[in-house]
């Protein structure tokens, strides 16, 4: 989808001859950065489901890099200025997909490589203060709630969320437009499904949350759960705190979810956030 940002377009004066050189400009980053897409990250996003993906996850950064270059650099070598978004968020989906599936170590890894590419950007490009955002269309709860922990500040935040809540004043019209029949959200529909589905359970939202639960993916759901508690018991330091955070979620999720909170909060398993200061 091309994305058009505000502050270029602002720029740009919009007479015919000025529009005309963006529209051409627009247009063939769109395709160069398709291209990119399709032959260096797809087979990239391949490998890093191969039995061994270490050595792949090594090359994160490398790969990035690689498709980020040869998409958007000019003749000269350098980038263009207010480059979209297609070529990082098709590098942080495809580290997603296969996230959840990484023993710890791995994940650990993966998250530092990404962590390089982010921590290069300024913190309000990264969470979408600023343009569109980076982690704003990460799709996956355990990588996107990982992010958080460690790096507080990229958080999203559920703008994309209250914002499609907005549109629908019915679960039946939501679900219509913007989830599928395996309970998926449509990717034409939705960038951040982490954030959708977080802003679909909670009760200061919606009313939508039960209906959500009954037809949303089971292992989705499970992972957005898993994400939602360890963004709130991450950096819990105290008993006391993490009985008050229970208590919080169950005010705030479906009650149908929450016998999970506290089987989640024990079960951990989320990034240790001083292993990246």
């Amino acid at each position: 989808m091309l994305i058009i940002k505000k502050e270029f377009c602002n720029r740009v004066k919009m007479e015919n001859n000025g529009l005309d050189k963006v529209l051409r400009e627009m247009q063939a980053s769109l395709d160069r950065h398709d291209i990119e897409v399709v032959t260096l990250i797809e087979p990239f996003s391949r490998d890093l489901m191969d039995n061994n993906p270490d050595k792949f996850i090594a090359k994160i950064v490398e790969v990035h890099d690689k498709a980020f270059k040869n998409a958007y650099a000019d003749s000269a070598g350098k980038n263009r200025q207010d480059p979209f978004e297609a070529i990082p968020w098709a590098v942080y989906n495809a580290v997603g997909a296969v996230y959840p599936y990484w023993e710890r170590a791995q994940k650990d890894n993966a998250l530092a490589q990404l962590l390089c590419i982010l921590d290069r950007l300024n913190y309000a490009y990264v969470n979408g203060e600023w343009g569109v955002g980076h982690t704003t269309a990460i799709r996956e709860p355990l990588l996107l709630s990982d992010i958080a922990i460690a790096r507080p500040v990229y958080w999203p935040g559920l703008d994309e969320g209250k914002s499609l809540l907005s549109k629908y004043p019915s679960f039946f019209e939501f679900q219509k437009d913007l989830i599928d029949e395996n309970g998926m959200f449509r990717r034409k529909g939705v960038y951040g499904d982490f954030v959708v589905a977080y802003s679909l359970l909670r009760s200061d939202f919606c009313d939508y949350g039960e209906n959500y639960v009954k037809i949303a993916e089971p292992s989705f759901l499970e992972r957005t759960l898993k994400g939602i508690v360890a963004i709130r018991f991450a950096r819990s330091d105290s008993e006391d705190d993490a009985k008050e955070g229970v208590q919080q979620l169950k005010g705030l999720l479906p009650k149908s979810v929450h016998d999970r909170i506290e089987p989640l909060r024990k079960e951990a398993g989320w990034v240790d956030y001083t292993k990246f200061p």
